[in-house]
């Protein structure tokens, strides 16, 4: 008899996961899957966390990512293959919007005509030079640029420091003069392309969503999320996945023979497989590729990985005394301040938050790196004093949760996908990378970028001839 063809992924975050799902769903039990995980969980940064109320209720606390844009199609028809639709919530809530610290000052983001008018965050300047953008021509090639040379070559370095700047740079925790736009925001460029003004194109979409729906599956909403948070989402997968998965398997380095690839882990177990998929950050992929990809090694050596955390602090309701909740703060770099964020996740996900109680996200390690590594307690007292000083928050929390993730965060600079394809252009034949350090962040595009490996690895597997088992 012939046995079947043996596909490795290497890392058990959503990108890998991924993957394997996109195997069984195409190819069901005619390829064997081992997925390789080295930690001692699934899911990597999709991490749900629990915490008891004095009364005995619970709050339930996405540590990493908690909504997802259903504008990327990906992250819902997943959600649909799994069964998970009547898990779905809306995490719109009762907040008003986000505000934006302005000189030591929280100032409301203008998101209506009037708002805009009426806003102390530009002056008279910038705000007539944001208006001027659909009279400002479109680029004239296609090369990348960062992104804050992008939004001021569209809107203006005030638009930059005040309104769009620090929005994307509290989702993409990076400094928007590295980062491309590329992949940070695509969609942007892509407006300007097609329709030669961001302005124009939004009123242009705007237009078509008022039209007539063709899509005979739309999502319920802008942005989804799962009643009992994201890891729902990784739990049902595993549970789902008929393959070899395998926790605390920590793959210490991958050789390439004349006919696969030998897999070695850290406790000495060796796989063979006929084709490998690296899902791991790239710069965790580095030291095990060193051997079977030395020139992508190199080069995947070059993307930078920032630190990245947040703790949730739960507090008695009538403590924090705030006109009404809100739905997060994004602090600029330029205010020079130890945190990064801050997400009413009670106002913004009311039922995963006891009654009375408000709950807080608050986002870390990009302004200051140093919140990345120091001890635990130093940093609760951090929080709590930035808290205190912006938001006038004085009460002990009744509680908070953890979590932090120093040096995985990808930055991708200008040229970034440049990099990316002469990393690619240098793997031998049967081996793919994939994941949040190579062609987008989002866990969207981590679900797209694992499918597509899938859809390349089995390809790849037509060019090998399994032999029979004597």
């Amino acid at each position: 008899m012939s046995k079947n063809p043996h596909i490795v992924i290497i890392g058990g975050g959503i990108t890998g996961l991924s993957a394997a799902w996109e195997i069984q769903q195409s190819a069901g039990k005619s390829i064997d899957v081992t997925l390789l995980e080295s930690n001692g969980r699934w899911g990597g940064k999709i991490l749900t966390q629990t915490m008891p109320s004095p009364e005995g209720g619970k709050f339930i606390i996405d540590a990493g990512p908690e909504s997802f844009v259903t504008r990327k199609r990906e992250i819902w028809d997943l959600t649909c293959e799994l069964g998970l639709e009547d898990q779905i919530i809306d995490p719109g809530g009762e907040a008003r919007g986000t505000y934006v610290l302005d000189n030591g000052k929280p100032i409301a983001l203008p998101l209506s005509p009037g708002a805009f008018i009426s806003t102390p965050l530009l002056t008279t300047r910038g705000k007539l030079r944001m208006a001027a953008e659909p009279f400002i021509a479109r680029k004239s090639d296609q090369a990348d640029e960062s992104l804050a040379d992008f939004v001021t070559r569209r809107l203006g370095r005030e638009a930059l420091d005040k309104f769009i700047g620090p929005v994307l740079g509290g989702i993409y925790n990076t400094n928007p003069d590295k980062q491309s736009i590329l992949v940070t925001a695509p969609v942007m460029r892509q407006m300007e392309k097609e329709h030669r003004s961001l302005a124009i194109a939004s009123a242009m979409r705007m237009f078509n969503r008022s039209g007539k729906k063709t899509d005979p599956n739309p999502p319920p909403s802008r942005f989804i999320g799962f009643e009992q948070g994201a890891e729902e989402l990784v739990d049902t997968l595993v549970n789902q996945l008929d393959a070899d998965c395998r926790l605390n398997a920590e793959v210490a380095h991958i050789k390439k023979t004349a006919v696969s690839f030998v897999i070695t882990l850290r406790d000495g177990q060796q796989l063979d497989a006929d084709v490998v998929i690296c899902a791991t950050p790239a710069n965790a992929a580095v030291e095990m590729l060193k051997e079977a990809a030395p020139e992508a090694a190199a080069l995947m050596a070059q993307i930078e990985h920032s630190h990245i955390g947040t703790i949730s602090l739960a507090y008695h309701a009538d403590d924090i005394q705030l006109a009404e909740p809100i739905r997060g703060l994004m602090i600029p770099r330029r205010e020079k301040r130890r945190i990064d964020a801050v997400v009413w996740t009670s106002a913004k996900i009311p039922a995963r938050t006891p009654p009375g109680y408000t709950l807080l996200r608050v986002f870390f390690g990009g302004g200051d790196p140093t919140t990345a590594t120091i001890e635990e307690a130093e940093l609760v007292t951090a929080v709590r004093s930035e808290l205190r000083e912006l938001l006038g928050i004085t009460a002990e929390p009744i509680g908070y949760r953890l979590a932090r993730w120093p040096n995985s965060y990808p930055q991708a600079g200008v040229g970034h996908l440049s990099l990316v394809a002469a990393i690619e252009a240098a793997l031998p034949a049967g081996l793919f990378v994939t994941g949040s350090s190579y062609r987008g962040l989002a866990v969207p595009d981590c679900v797209r970028q694992g499918r597509e490996a899938a859809r390349q690895a089995s390809l790849a597997l037509t060019t090998i001839n399994t032999k029979p088992i004597l």
